[in-house]
């Protein structure tokens, strides 16, 4: 056997043996809708439901944590959700000096394309 038909010869017996698979699948006709029916009592031929309602489990909802940090001249808010910081807000104490978010890093981008992450976003208040 040469180079050049091995392949070929693979890719055969890969055909051969996908068509014996699909042939040896069995089709079952799905049955008529019913109109009175809901999706809830609908039912297969084996009599049971085509729909399973899942039970309620003890799911704790989110982690979320507020961290507050203070010194003589700022206050930072900082706001995580399962550890991922997602808000960070520093007010100055100093008067006159207003406060601004910084945008913290996504961790659903790549660091390199993540342009906005460490950037200070103010609010005027107009």
């Amino acid at each position: 056997m040469t180079a050049r038909t091995a392949p070929t010869l693979v890719l055969a017996t890969l055909l051969a043996l996908g068509a014996a698979c699909a042939s040896a699948q069995t089709v079952q006709p799905l049955p008529a809708p019913n109109a009175a029916a809901t999706t809830a009592e609908a039912k297969d031929a084996d009599g049971a439901p085509l729909v399973e309602t899942a039970k309620p489990g003890k799911t704790k909802d989110a982690a979320v944590e507020h961290l507050v940090t203070e010194d003589s001249q700022v206050k930072i808010e900082e706001t995580r959700v399962r550890g991922v910081t997602r808000k960070i807000v520093v007010h100055s104490k100093i008067p006159g000096m207003g406060s601004y978010e910084i945008q913290p890093r996504d961790p659903s981008i790549d660091p390199e394309n993540d342009h906005g992450a460490g950037m200070r976003l103010f609010n005027f208040g107009f």
